[in-house]
């Protein structure tokens, strides 16, 4: 039935709604899926950690986090900072420490950061002390004072900013703006942190020859120096340095304001080493630069998020600077702001003609004058830069850059430009002098500590040579002397000179430090000088006395180029003769007189050279350790002596065969690795063998050393102490180690028969060696009457010439089913 009009329009306008309501729906569900699929990959910007030391409002740090927060890159890259502090400055205590640590645990559970940013010592020792809370997330530091591998240690992903103030240039701009400046008074915190800025002020002065007389006055507190501030002479320059309280109980001061307070209280002009001192008491100068510093972190920060690895950023050594003046102290001192370096900002500067009302006039002028002197500028300029570049790049090429002192390439060139002889005998002495020992300074205390250490020695060779001496730093810790001398007298003296130099310890960081030198000395005539062979026989000398341990000076003689020749043929066969296998395994027993029998074998390597004969061991053991194959050579022995102690396994008193390590040996991370696979190879148990170490290596890093004694010890292998009482002698690492056994070395049994002292240092050692549970041999024996007073001392294990010299390992394999009493 058809329908009417108005039916088919209602019908129609049904349609019509529901194809519209399918379409919204439509949108709808696609809107809905396309917002899910945007919120399954969320785009996060980075999150930062900024971790500063001290409390809001402290000057430094406030700067320092406004210039990190500016970013400097794009909008679109700039991170979320979560920032915190953590108030060390007013509360330094350890509670303060574990307050922090469970507030931040609370705050940041379950969260990542991508980056941590560090201002001071405390926030990054904080930081690297958390490797629960912060794991190995990426850290940029500033405002590190000191060396900062004391606090990083061996965390990764660490790089920064060290704290370093240039006062050379800021003294340099001083002298010229003061030029009748007599004296410098330097006032910094009686502290760690004072004594590193008083190296730093050294250290810098040894860079400015000809400065004023210099005086220290660290301090406590401020009120300390109010009596003596208004006494202190005119023609003084003061500095200022580090926050320092005014009075006992107090905060420190902010580095800023210790200027004010000295200013109030002199008239003279007072320096600091931070920008935010200008305009409070500090005329100005080459200023570290808390805003400057922050906006370098900020760029080191967007290198790591963009995916550089922190390690990969070299530190910044030296801290950015601001050029400020403050103009009401210049004209209170009458200083001609014009004599200021270029570049200079002006803090509480007057209105002058630069103001904006004169600028068009003042245009006019600067085109007018710059176009007269611009080309006589640009040539000037030119040629001043060509001859200041040559100085750098000449003195760069001869200077030692630590030091200061002259390189090998300047000695060359001192040789070489030596003026002829003024008179008949006059000749040159060139003394060659290496430290002792200097290695175990580096791998005790760090190789920053043993910068300073080299520094130190410069500064003692400058003090007490004088102008007719030329000082040179030949290489790593060696150092040479120069002079022009003529007869016996002046070399004397130079002796005298020498022998002199290391009598007193050195002050390194307030610790003082005993230094001893090898000096080895060559002449030759300035007639026809060689240098190549001057400075040859000089070194050849001092390794003689190095060789020798003696601390005299050494002249050069045939005697010294001899050893040296023969010392470089064992050096360079040396090599090969480990690769052929011709160092041989000698065994030495070690005889047990309570049971009668073999107790052990001592392995002991012997080498007879093709052109030199036999060799002593201690020779190419010393050269071995020199060339860097004392590890292929204790590998060699360590199995050639395994594979022929096979033979003894069996042997019914189960005989310990021991084997001599070096210190180099024990700290290698390889070297238990090494020697599971060889005793695995050899079939040797490891509870069979002995490993003997001297006292020399328990002299390095405690922790270090006990680690791999340990670790050799979970391998069953047994440590003993060798020439026990000849070194450094400490009963308390006996206890603190793994040791097992102490060898009492045989200068103690060559004179025990008629030496009561002997006696009872023997006894001693029995006696505490059987409290510890520690076995005891004793080196050295070599008659009955000596086996009977030291089986009646309580001895059982000995060793010596008395029961056999050393023979070739194979000669012992006869015998090594033989009863406990039989000897081969």
């Amino acid at each position: 039935m058809p329908l009417s009009p108005p039916a088919l329009a209602t019908r129609l306008k049904a349609v019509a709604w529901r194809w519209l309501a399918g379409l919204w729906l439509a949108g709808a569900c696609a809107t809905a899926c396309a917002g899910d699929a945007v919120a399954v990959a969320p785009s996060h910007p980075p999150r930062v950690l900024v971790l500063l030391s001290y409390h809001p409002g402290f000057g430094w740090e406030d700067r320092i986090l406004s210039g990190l927060t500016e970013w400097g890159g794009a909008t679109s890259d700039r991170p979320v900072f979560h920032v915190e502090w953590m108030d060390a400055k007013r509360y330094p205590d350890a509670g303060q420490r574990e307050r922090l640590t469970r507030y931040m645990t609370g705050k940041y559970a379950g969260q990542r950061f991508d980056l941590i940013a560090t201002v001071d010592d405390d926030a990054l020792a904080f930081v690297v002390a958390q490797a629960g809370l912060f794991g190995d997330t990426p850290v940029v530091f500033s405002g590190i004072n000191a060396a900062p591998e004391r606090i990083v240690g061996t965390r990764a992903n660490v790089t920064g900013i060290l704290e370093r103030f240039d006062l050379t240039r800021t003294l340099d701009t001083a002298l010229v703006l003061h030029p009748r400046t007599r004296r410098l008074l330097f006032i910094t915190p009686d502290s760690d942190n004072g004594a590193a800025m008083r190296d730093t002020i050294d250290a810098a002065l040894a860079r400015l020859p000809g400065h004023p007389a210099a005086e220290h006055w660290p301090t406590p507190r401020l009120d300390q120096l109010a009596p003596r501030l208004p006494r202190v002479p005119e023609g003084t320059l003061v500095f200022t340095l580090g926050s320092i309280p005014v009075r006992d109980g107090e905060l420190p001061l902010e580095p800023e304001l210790v200027p004010a307070y000295v200013r109030a209280r002199t008239a003279l002009p007072v320096y600091s080493d931070l920008d935010m001192a200008v305009g409070h008491g500090a005329v100005g100068g080459y200023l570290n630069s808390g805003l400057e510093t922050g906006r370098l972190q900020a760029a080191m920060a967007r290198r790591i998020l963009a995916g550089e690895p922190a390690s990969a950023i070299p530190l910044v050594h030296e801290t950015p600077l601001a050029l400020l003046f403050d103009v009401a102290e210049l004209r209170r001192l009458g200083v001609d702001a014009r004599r200021l370096p270029d570049g200079s900002t002006l803090v509480n500067a007057p209105p002058s003609i630069f103001a904006r009302e004169y600028r068009t006039q003042l245009f006019f002028i600067v085109v007018v004058v710059l176009l007269l002197v611009l080309v006589v500028a640009v040539l000037m300029v030119r040629g001043f830069m060509q001859a200041a570049r040559q100085r750098a790049l000449h003195h760069q090429a001869t200077h030692d850059e630590l030091t200061g002192l002259h390189n090998r390439s300047g000695l060359a060139g001192l040789l070489h430009a030596l003026p002829q002889p003024g008179g008949d005998g006059e000749q040159v002495a060139l003394v060659m002098l290496g430290l002792n020992r200097f290695k175990l300074v580096n791998d005790t205390h760090g190789h920053a500590f043993g910068d300073r250490v080299l520094v130190a020695v410069a500064e003692r060779l400058r003090q007490r040579c004088g102008a007719q001496q030329a000082l040179v730093r030949f290489s790593g810790d060696a150092f040479v002397v120069m002079a022009r001398v003529q007869g016996e007298d002046d070399l004397a003296r130079l002796r005298g000179l020498c022998d002199a130099l290391f009598q007193e310890p050195f002050v390194i960081n307030g610790r003082r430090i005993p230094i001893t030198a090898a000096f080895g000395m060559s002449t030759a005539p300035l007639q026809g000088l060689a240098a190549e062979r001057l400075l040859r026989e000089a070194d050849a000398a001092m390794y003689e006395a190095k060789r020798n341990r003696s601390t005299a000076v050494v002249a050069f003689d045939s005697a010294i180029h001899e050893r040296a020749a023969r010392q470089f043929q064992i050096e360079a066969s040396l090599p090969e003769a480990i690769a052929r296998g011709e160092i041989e395994v000698y065994y030495q027993p070690i005889h047990d007189v309570r049971r009668d029998c073999i107790a052990g074998f001592e392995a002991l390597a012997r080498w007879r050279h093709p052109d030199l004969g036999w060799i002593p061991p201690p020779e190419f053991v010393q050269a071995a350790v020199e060339t860097g194959h004392v590890g292929a050579l204790t590998q060699r022995i360590l199995r050639s002596a395994c594979e022929a102690f096979l033979p003894h396994l069996d042997a019914p008193c189960e005989p310990y065969l021991a084997v001599n390590v070096s210190v180099s040996d024990i700290y290698a991370s390889d070297f238990p690795a090494q020697l599971a696979q060889t005793l695995s190879e050899a079939g040797m148990p490891p509870r069979r063998l002995v490993l003997e170490v001297t006292e020399d290596m328990l002299l390095g890093d405690q922790q270090h050393v006990a680690a791999a004694l340990e670790q050799l010890h979970r391998q069953g292998v047994r440590i003993a102490i060798d020439d026990f009482g000849t070194g450094y002698s400490s009963m308390g690492y006996l206890s603190h180690y793994q040791v097992n056994l102490i060898k009492i070395d045989q200068s103690f049994v060559r004179r025990i028969l008629d030496s009561a002292p002997d006696r009872k240092i023997v006894r001693a050692i029995v006696s505490m060696a059987g409290d510890l549970e520690l076995g005891v041999v004793v080196e050295g024996v070599e008659t009955a009457e000596q086996i009977e007073l030291l089986r009646g001392l309580g001895c059982e294990l000995l060793q010596g010439y008395a029961f056999s010299r050393p023979r070739p390992a194979a000669e012992w394999a006869a015998g090594a089913q033989a009863g406990c009493g039989m000897l081969p």
